[in-house]
């Protein structure tokens, strides 16, 4: 009796693991692909440093690696945004977990703002076709490589309330810019200090350190003040009405004055691509931030 074939379930090759390894990896090249080469490198260029324990160490220094080739091409900067993220993950963690002040505080407050300034970085260096959907396609980067490196990636919420700020930034800057204004990032230092950009008006030559606030950030950073009795009920009200307010950041000979700048669509309109759509309300809003409290800034 000749012994029966049994019917064996095909199964396909199973996939080699790796950084990246998921449906995207075979897209035509992109700044993604090519994003993911260079991260690839980087993590296999500081294998043999020194005292390497654990994972945040090695990715730390391929970090490092790159700030220090200092190339601004897009893919670079999106390179080194995804390997800054698991660090800023435990830094927005350990923010959100201790209110007050703890050890680390200001190491932990300059990977954020690192981490933020690499974001703006990038976006402004982005071609044009990649701006649409930008956001959504960096979280999924995001979210696979710390995945794959068994790293803490940001919550939804902490990542939406990251962005939200910082997308609004990038459109006062590309949008001032297009409005023929002058316009330049800050130093890390200066962001310590709340200054996020100046923009400088190239007829009158004034210029206004801008901290950009969304709405309730704005109306909370009022309400503070008025609480330390920085300024009184009509002045807060006024600025509410305005939309900007004049303060000064530091103390002694290293107070810089400071425009607090509300970005809230629901008075200056959508964004779209990084843009506003109709930029005729923030043209008028900078115009007078400008003109109440523009100075020759050196």
């Amino acid at each position: 009796m000749r012994p029966r074939k049994l019917w064996r379930r095909f199964r396909p090759l199973s996939k080699p693991k790796g950084i990246f390894h998921d449906q995207t990896i075979f897209e035509a090249d992109t700044i993604y692909t090519e994003a993911r080469k260079i991260i690839k490198d980087s993590l296999h260029e500081s294998r043999n440093v020194k005292h390497f324990g654990r994972r945040t160490k090695r990715i730390n220094e391929a970090v490092r690696r790159l700030t220090q080739r200092d190339i601004y091409q897009p893919e670079f900067l999106l390179a080194r945004l995804i390997l800054q993220t698991p660090s800023a993950a435990c830094a927005q963690i350990d923010m959100d977990k201790n209110k007050g002040g703890y050890t680390d505080r200001r190491a932990r407050l300059f990977e954020l703002i690192d981490f933020n300034d690499t974001y703006v970085d990038t976006v402004l260096a982005l071609p044009e076709q990649y701006l649409e959907n930008f956001t959504h396609r960096l979280h999924h980067e995001m979210a696979v490589f710390c995945q794959q490196m068994h790293l803490p990636m940001f919550t939804d919420k902490q990542y939406d309330a990251i962005i939200h700020g910082l997308n609004r930034e990038i459109a006062l800057f590309r949008t001032a810019k297009k409005l023929g204004y002058v316009v330049r990032m800050t130093s890390r230092l200066q962001d310590a200090m709340g200054i996020d950009m100046v923009i400088t008006d190239p007829n009158s030559k004034k210029s206004i350190n801008v901290d950009c606030k969304t709405r309730s950030a704005y109306h909370f950073r009022l309400r503070d003040l008025l609480n330390q009795r920085r300024i009184d009920e009509e002045r807060r009200l006024r600025c509410e009405l305005m939309g900007f307010c004049l303060i000064q950041n530091g103390g002694g000979d290293k107070a810089v004055d400071t425009v607090l700048f509300r970005i809230a669509t629901e008075d200056l309109g959508g964004i779209k691509d990084f843009d506003f759509i109709n930029p005729h309300a923030l043209s008028e809003q900078l115009y007078q931030a400008i003109e109440h409290h523009g100075s020759f800034i050196v």
